[in-house]
């Protein structure tokens, strides 16, 4: 049965004047577009990930039904840079799609101000009384909540940043080992 937690509406009650409207939609914009950019490289990484275990599952069972062809015609060569090409672009995909570690906290860049309550992994294992407490203390000046906010977009921005590059790499492997693949295969054919 689901037991609804404690709410403290004194959290919620307007302290200040807070944040102006341009920059809450200036924030609003940056983390949706973020959260878009995220998106993309996930399902881009998802794109390989799917390609590269379709690929091996067509090449192995391929290779062992004609192993005698392969061994003759020297076939192992290009399918042994297939195979790797398969299997290291699927580590670097896996290695975007893999959540991050939220065991440790974000720090904040300075030290009088606690890291911010608007993200998750910063309070996932507190009680809702421990949060509300952690919200409170984070609501209560305009300019610490400036600086949760920019320490929420810095963290995402970093985070995606660590996604494009490893999508980078996952592609980047993916077309030599496809290239090195064909090339290898051709000169196989050629000189066998």
């Amino acid at each position: 049965m689901y037991v609804r937690e404690s709410y403290n509406p004194r959290i919620m009650k307007k302290k200040d004047k807070g944040l102006s409207n341009k920059i809450i939609n200036i924030i609003r914009t940056t983390q949706r577009n973020n959260i878009e950019l995220t998106s993309i490289a996930d399902n881009k990484a998802n794109v390989l990930l799917s390609l590269n275990a379709f690929m091996l599952t067509i090449i192995i069972p391929l290779v062992f039904g004609n192993i005698d062809q392969v061994v003759e015609k020297c076939l192992y060569i290009p399918l042994v840079v297939a195979i790797v090409t398969c299997f290291l672009t699927i580590y670097e995909a896996a290695q975007v799609l893999k959540p991050s570690d939220f065991d440790k906290k974000r720090t904040s860049a300075h030290p009088e101000i606690n890291p911010s309550p608007f993200f998750f992994g910063n309070f996932y294992k507190m009680s809702s009384e421990e949060y509300y407490k952690y919200l409170e203390e984070g609501l209560t000046n305009e300019n610490v909540m400036k600086a949760h906010l920019a320490q929420d977009l810095f963290y995402i921005g970093r985070r995606l940043g660590y996604k494009m590059s490893k999508i980078r790499t996952a592609f980047n492997i993916f077309l030599v080992g496809i290239f090195l693949t064909l090339v290898s295969t051709g000169l196989v054919l050629f000189f066998c």
